[in-house]
């Protein structure tokens, strides 16, 4: 009996660690940046099926956070005057699908998203150059750095990662005929070398994979952004992206 009632406790403190609707809020004036990939039905990369997210599974958590009271705002925006209960939805590696399923969805709830999307203009697997027109011309859609070919920084060496971060702004600038101002790390992979490279570069903001929450004005190089994984029911996805 002694060791039954045991389990039972330690079973419920698991599921309180794991479920997070007793955390606190976002602190007042920190945005809640969330990170997603692909949005698709089918799992885009089976080594990371997390990173695919269902059409209806992102609608409905939009939905939700807007009757939350919830504002959404681009990176750039919030990172630069972050306000109460703001959302930015980032989206990373520039999947076609970003142009043909979270479009709609973006036009259709009137929000705005960033993608962080590399120069693979010629794999049909990715954005074209004449999507990432029509989605920067939407109004919805920042469009953002991630390297020429989805390079881990930290894996090559410093003149390599240069190139990458420099040459994947030049080619997104002429693509779209304007500056773009924000910047997300391959798989994370950043240190103080790889910042100061982006930094060089003209970038002004930065999104990393840090483990804790922190006023964007902390480091503007390394906001921390919340992972949204597929399979969520609603509810949990809705607290999971506000606390």
């Amino acid at each position: 009996m002694i060791y039954g009632a045991l389990i039972l406790i330690v079973l419920a403190i698991y599921a309180l660690c794991k479920c997070t609707w007793w955390w606190p809020r976002w602190p007042r004036g920190v945005p809640s940046f969330l990170m997603l990939h692909s949005v698709s039905d089918d799992v885009v990369d089976a080594s990371c099926p997390n990173n695919t997210i269902r059409p209806r599974e992102l609608e409905a958590l939009i939905v939700r956070l807007l009757k939350g009271g919830y504002r959404f705002r681009t990176f750039t925006d919030a990172a630069s005057d972050p306000g109460p209960r703001d959302v930015v939805l980032t989206f990373d590696d520039g999947y076609v699908d970003n142009y043909v399923e979270l479009l709609p969805i973006l036009r259709r709830q009137n929000v705005p998203a960033t993608c962080f999307v590399t120069s693979r203009f010629d794999d049909p697997r990715f954005l074209s150059r004449e999507q990432l027109r029509e989605m920067d011309a939407s109004g919805l859609v920042e469009i953002g750095g991630h390297t020429s070919g989805h390079c881990v920084l930290t894996s090559v060496d410093r003149a390599e990662a240069r190139e990458q971060i420099r040459a994947n702004k030049r080619d997104l600038e002429a693509v779209l005929g304007h500056p773009i101002a924000s910047f997300a790390y391959p798989c994370g992979g950043e240190n103080d070398d790889i910042v100061s490279e982006v930094v060089a570069a003209g970038y002004r903001f930065a999104a990393a994979m840090v483990k804790k929450m922190r006023p964007v004005g902390t480091d503007p190089y390394r906001i921390h952004r919340q992972i949204i994984p597929r399979g969520m029911k609603t509810w949990q996805s809705y607290l999971l992206a506000t606390r």
